[in-house]
């Protein structure tokens, strides 16, 4: 369950208003940058990255970014923490609850924050408005 959530960096830049009109929808990505414990807490810092071009082609120009990095405090319990934190210190994977809980909030919460920077500079909101499931690979 998540019981904590901070952004800790803010970055929003464009390389050329004029070229703002060609803009199409970012192209975003979550990763996962650490993974660490303390007690019953699961400490997951994060990056969010929404990346504009002026076209959906392999040439495309880019225009500009949004990037927000911080940290999402999960508790688990003792336990549970330790399987989580050895689950990726090996596999580099949390277990698939966690990882959609993670992804849904981060999608929200960076999406929003993410709203009121592109605002301000001219792009357009990397909003994501579905909901994501993950599937474990049947082995």
């Amino acid at each position: 369950m998540i019981t904590g959530f901070s952004i800790l960096n803010v970055e929003g830049k464009i390389q050329s208003i004029d070229s703002l009109a060609k803009q199409r929808f970012p192209k975003l990505n979550i990763n996962i940058e650490k993974v660490d414990t303390s007690g019953d807490k699961v400490n997951i810092s994060y990056s969010f990255l929404a990346e504009y071009t002026d076209s959906d082609s392999k040439e495309a120009k880019k225009l500009g970014h949004i990037k927000l990095e911080g940290v999402v405090e999960m508790t688990e319990g003792k336990e549970a923490a330790a399987s989580v934190l050895k689950k990726w210190n090996s596999e580099h994977m949390l277990p698939t609850n966690m990882a959609e809980e993670l992804i849904n909030s981060l999608n929200f919460r960076c999406s929003a924050t993410g709203t009121l920077v592109a605002y301000s500079i001219g792009l357009i909101p990397p909003m994501v408005v579905s909901t994501t499931k993950i599937q474990e690979s049947k082995k």
